[in-house]
């Protein structure tokens, strides 16, 4: 999966777009220093999102902002 393209949107929220799913937006929302994924407008039309998706994703986003050692120094990082 790989990253296409991001929006910004009003009060620090990002829309990614992702060639895994061409037809789904995914929006993420900032969380002290590290992107998170918020809400994904999922299409029919493209598969459906499993959790490993979403780590994935986020992973990407934060490496595109320059905040993924902050993502994975988070609590909940189990890797």
């Amino acid at each position: 999966m790989e990253l296409l393209n991001v929006s910004y949107m009003k009060k620090g929220r990002i829309i990614g777009f992702f060639d895994k799913f061409p037809h789904s937006n995914v929006l993420f929302s900032r969380v002290k220093k590290y992107y998170f994924v918020s809400t994904v407008y999922w299409d029919e039309r493209d598969e459906v999102v499993t959790r490993a998706d979403l780590k994935k994703m986020e992973l990407l986003l934060n490496s595109y902002f320059g905040t993924e050692s902050n993502y994975k120094n988070r609590k909940a990082w189990s890797e």
